[in-house]
């Protein structure tokens, strides 16, 4: 059997098939708009030559699916694939779950999410029922800790310090607070802009601004109240293990190191985490491992 894999970030896309890999824009509509579904459809395409027509087993995992996904929009989905050429079985999902069924946690323990928006996800075992998902509800509804919400924190505490409600930091002073706000709000779909901000709060940060200081702990103390959360939603006791996944915690180690020391010491986790290197290589680790077909609860699945 042949398998693919696609992980739908909230900045890029990322595929898998066999050695062969893929970097797109974001097919996320949030980030995206109605480009997305085109960028999506030429992915999929790409994908079913590569294949030349052989059946296989491919799991897109996206921040914009969960388990309450209308039936209709999975159903849209697996048709775009058709009509593009792939045959096999299509598994969908949100792009954390097949994070959690990825070694090393393999079902057991808690995947926290830092890219353009954020998320905690954990189980007991892949048996034990599906996971439990704290947060990911989009950059309106939760995105704590994440490059969204350091970029947004960052720059509204760059403003309130130009404009003396604040105190003075460093952050954004080259290219003018007030206006760097003013034109990304101009912007149709700000959020990937916003989050291409992080960087400069984590820089500023390490640099010993005070004020980017408090930016980024106010980050890390919502993540660690999500892996919190999601720990005891999940029942975890005895062994567990967290991993890391997004581009703030490979961007900014730093910020990963001090998460990890936090979950450790205060949370109970039995070993420093992993921060997953390429999330699209764990996606397609998680399908090879299901032989294509995760456990029920976990994902949608639809045949092509």
């Amino acid at each position: 059997m042949e398998y693919w894999a696609i992980d739908a970030g909230g900045t890029r896309t990322t595929a898998r098939v066999g050695d062969t890999r893929y970097t797109r824009e974001s097919v996320n509509p949030a980030s995206a708009g109605a480009v997305a579904e085109e960028t999506l459809a030429r992915l999929l395409a790409e994908i079913a030559a590569d294949l030349a027509g052989a059946p296989a087993s491919g799991w897109f995992a996206s921040a914009a699916v969960t388990m309450d996904t209308a039936p209709t929009e999975i159903d849209r989905l697996a048709v775009l694939a058709r009509e593009q050429g792939l045959v096999g079985r299509l598994v969908v999902s949100g792009d954390v779950p097949p994070l959690l069924l990825a070694p090393p946690t393999a079902g057991r323990g808690v995947v926290v999410v830092a890219g353009t928006g954020s998320a905690c996800v954990a189980g007991s075992g892949p048996d034990a029922g599906p996971p439990v998902v704290i947060g990911g509800c989009e950059y309106l509804g939760s995105d704590e800790g994440s490059a969204y919400a350091l970029g947004a924190a960052g720059l509204r505490a760059a403003v309130r310090g130009a404009d003396g409600r604040g105190r003075p930091t460093t952050l954004f002073a080259a290219r003018g607070a007030r206006e760097l706000a003013r034109r990304l709000a101009a912007e149709p779909f700000p959020k990937s802009a916003v989050a291409a901000l992080a960087p400069e709060v984590c820089a500023a940060w390490q640099a010993g601004d005070t004020v980017a200081g408090e930016v980024v702990r106010a980050g890390l103390d919502d993540l660690v109240d999500g892996v919190r959360a999601a720990r005891d939603a999940a029942g975890l006791s005895g062994t567990w293990r967290v991993v890391l996944n997004g581009g703030v915690f490979r961007g900014c180690p730093p910020y990963a190191a001090e998460l990890s020391r936090r979950v450790v010491t205060e949370l109970g986790a039995a070993e420093s985490p992993t921060v997953i290197a390429d999330p699209v290589d764990a996606v397609y680790a998680a399908l090879r491992a299901n032989e294509g077909s995760p456990p029920k609860g976990w994902a949608h699945i639809r045949h092509l």
